[in-house]
């Protein structure tokens, strides 16, 4: 594990020097299974890791591990936002994710629970119980915990119904199409759909 730590911090490293344009993203790994076409606008900051979950056997034998939410890459201190109203119910920091918040959501169009998790923060500025609006900042983006090695970035994930899905479901705009949060728009706020974790 140790080593496996040391080798990800390396290339996190080296991705951190490298300055990636607003309204890119990373492609899904070329073993996963049905990826979605992702649209981004020209202003959202770089989507630097997309969701993989491989079949246990076919992960084993090209060891490759899941990545089951998105990382969104900005600088150290940017805002971390509310996808979709919600109350925070669980505040952490531990050793490999770091500073991390929880929120539950309303159900999704199925009716299915909906949590969503922010983690590698340098601060969190919520506390369990807490409502929150859509858009309402819960943390900054930072790099705490070991995972993250020095890349300031965010790990953010969807849990639907007790399981990680990929985050580019649930965009309010519809699949892969990625949606800025906008104060002046109107959202329907009875089932979720999310904007994006990082202003644009």
């Amino acid at each position: 594990m140790r080593i496996f730590a040391t080798i990800l911090g390396i290339g996190l490293a080296l991705a951190a020097c490298q300055k990636v344009a607003d309204g890119t993203f990373a492609r899904y790994h070329h073993l996963q299974e049905n990826p979605i076409r992702v649209i981004m606008p020209p202003t959202a900051p770089y989507m630097s890791q997309q969701y993989r979950r491989l079949p246990p056997e076919l992960a084993r034998e090209r060891d490759v591990r899941d990545h089951l939410a998105i990382d969104v890459q900005a600088p150290l201190g940017t805002p971390v936002l509310a996808v979709a109203p919600g109350r925070v119910t669980r505040v952490q920091t531990g050793p490999a994710y770091g500073k991390r918040v929880e929120l539950t959501h309303a159900p999704d169009a199925q009716g299915k629970s909906i949590v969503t998790r922010y983690f590698h923060l340098d601060s969190q500025t919520v506390v369990e119980g807490q409502t929150v609006a859509r858009g309402e900042q819960i943390g900054t983006l930072g790099h705490s915990g070991f995972l993250a090695g020095t890349l300031d970035h965010l790990h953010y994930s969807v849990i639907q119904a007790g399981r990680a899905e990929d985050p580019n479901r649930f965009w309010v705009e519809g699949i892969g199409r990625v949606t800025c949060f906008d104060p002046s728009a109107s959202y329907d706020e009875q089932v979720f759909a999310a904007t994006y974790p990082v202003g644009c």
